[in-house]
């Protein structure tokens, strides 16, 4: 079972619990797995809704009435969902425990008869968790954790691309776009314009003219990084519309330096290896992808 504390103020939502409680929802989840609590849902999610006094007039009514009458719950088939008045963001480990018992009082509270997790045995497991993490680093538990989370994410991302490469399917899809994104550290918007914009418009018209075609999605994403694996890390595949092309630049940050026939170059080859990359495991295609590729980087 899976345990998510979301932060949510005035006109904002998401985010989680501000380090190093960051990965408390998963800590606790994987204790419950151990001593073997079985709740009757798959996910439980503890909205933190830190009051505001940012609404004015009519909204500030609106606003008090909603916040005035948290704690809300809301249980569906396979989430559960608890609500809670918060005033001050949480600084401490006390202060952590006293929003989770909060929220599980608030469970407990709603328990239906068929429900067969033993509330006593769940108190008793927080309370030992607590005492536990008096005495730990949060710090290096936090880092380990967010360790832990990076290869599980990877090996997700690994599945995935070889359950697309082992299917067979028909490419019957006309290709509607093509984007470029780059995730570095401490590099921010903008860092490759015009030329991955350009570049993938380019392609995009001629594939288009072409009637390039797709399996099941219509979208393709190239995602630029330092490594394989960061590049892997962050192609988040939320919809099925699209799929994530992967490209390495290891010397990103020497870019600027270059002159802008080298920009342009380095760019397009960015976007050929990542183009690639999502043919060879979907049987795209690669003649007629490899032809407009020939003929854009001629015109460069």
């Amino acid at each position: 079972m899976q345990i998510d504390f979301i932060k949510s103020g005035y006109r904002t939502s998401g985010g989680s619990l501000t380090e190093p409680f960051r990965y408390f929802g998963r800590i606790i989840s994987d204790r419950f797995k151990e001593q073997g609590i079985e709740f009757p849902f798959k996910e439980i999610e503890i909205i933190l809704a830190l009051f505001s006094n940012k609404p004015k007039g009519k909204d500030k009514e609106i606003y008090n009435d909603w916040f005035n009458k948290l704690p809300r719950y809301y249980r569906g088939k396979n989430i559960l969902t608890v609500t809670l008045p918060v005033f001050e963001t949480e600084k401490s480990l006390e202060d952590i425990f006293e929003l989770i018992y909060r929220g599980f009082e608030i469970i407990f509270a709603k328990k239906k008869k068929d429900d067969l997790y033993d509330t006593e045995k769940v108190k008793q497991i927080l309370s030992l968790l607590k005492t536990e993490l008096q005495n730990t680093d949060l710090v290096k538990l936090s880092e380990q954790y967010e360790s832990l989370f990076y290869q599980e994410a990877l090996k997700r991302r690994i599945d995935e691309r070889q359950e697309r490469e082992n299917r067979t399917i028909e490419n019957k899809k006309l290709i509607r776009d093509l984007r470029f994104y780059y995730h570095f550290m401490n590099i921010g918007y903008r860092y490759f314009t015009p030329y991955d914009n350009n570049f993938c418009d380019q392609i995009l018209n001629k594939l288009r003219d072409r009637k390039f075609k797709l399996p099941d999605y219509t979208h393709l994403y190239i995602t630029v990084s330092d490594s394989f694996e960061n590049a892997l890390y962050h192609t988040t595949r939320s919809e099925n519309w699209f799929v994530c092309g992967i490209a390495v630049l290891k010397d990103y940050m020497d870019y600027p330096k270059k002159n802008e026939a080298e920009k342009k170059k380095i760019v397009f080859d960015l976007i050929r290896e990542g183009l690639n990359d999502i043919a060879k495991i979907d049987k795209l295609d690669m003649q007629t992808l490899n032809q407009v590729l020939d003929e854009v980087e001629s015109e460069i």
